[in-house]
């Protein structure tokens, strides 16, 4: 029987669209630099890991980038912006809370991420712990993370649900023995929740 419910964050219960936050912001061109010069490099990664502070990360994006200095301080200092609620994820939270599950959380994240999207969004509330890939120096979807999870949460695989949007961190989590959902329509969990069984309901409680 399912007792615990992990959710990854980004796309999972809040959106994560750099792409878009940057095409919004800046022209096509800027846009396109900003996105390979900031998300899509190993910094990005090790921001992640938590082996790279993001004032360390800025300094190699500038000295590689002398000239758009400017513009990548302005990314750096605002790029918390992106994220936004998964209004049904989150709306689902305070349900299964109520039905008594265990609701962890396993993320690859930035600390300074971590720190501010606690702050902003009291839905974490509903939340019991979890790990964070910065805080442990570990990545999705290396088997050592989900372990990690299993030993300070005192959960079992067979008894916990991962949800995730990206399918290498579900492989992992399937071969561990946990139940999964790959998340690709957040509209879609209910009818996720209801195939395997979770209470869930969207009536007050």
């Amino acid at each position: 029987m399912i007792k615990n419910i992990i959710f990854d964050i980004g796309n999972v219960l809040l959106y994560f669209d750099p792409h878009n936050f940057l095409q919004k912001h800046f022209s096509r061109e800027d846009s396109d630099f900003l996105f390979s010069a900031i998300f899509d490099t190993q910094e990005w990664l090790d921001l992640d890991k938590g082996t790279i502070s993001e004032e360390e990360a800025l300094e190699i994006f500038i000295k590689r980038n002398p000239e758009k200095e400017e513009i990548l301080r302005d990314v750096m200092s605002s790029f918390y912006r992106i994220f936004t609620p998964v209004e049904s994820t989150v709306s689902a939270l305070k349900h299964l809370k109520g039905h008594g599950y265990n609701l962890l959380y396993l993320s690859n994240i930035h600390l300074k991420i971590y720190e501010y999207i606690f702050r902003e969004y009291d839905f974490f509330r509903f939340f019991n712990g979890g790990i964070i890939s910065a805080k442990v120096k570990m990545l999705k979807p290396d088997e050592d993370i989900f372990y990690r999870l299993m030993e300070e949460c005192s959960i079992k695989p067979d008894e916990s649900l991962f949800i995730d949007d990206t399918f290498h961190n579900i492989e992992t989590a399937e071969r561990m023995g946990f139940h999964t959902i790959h998340l690709k329509d957040p509209d879609l969990l209910e009818h996720d929740f209801e195939k395997l069984g979770i209470r869930f309901s969207r009536k007050p409680l």
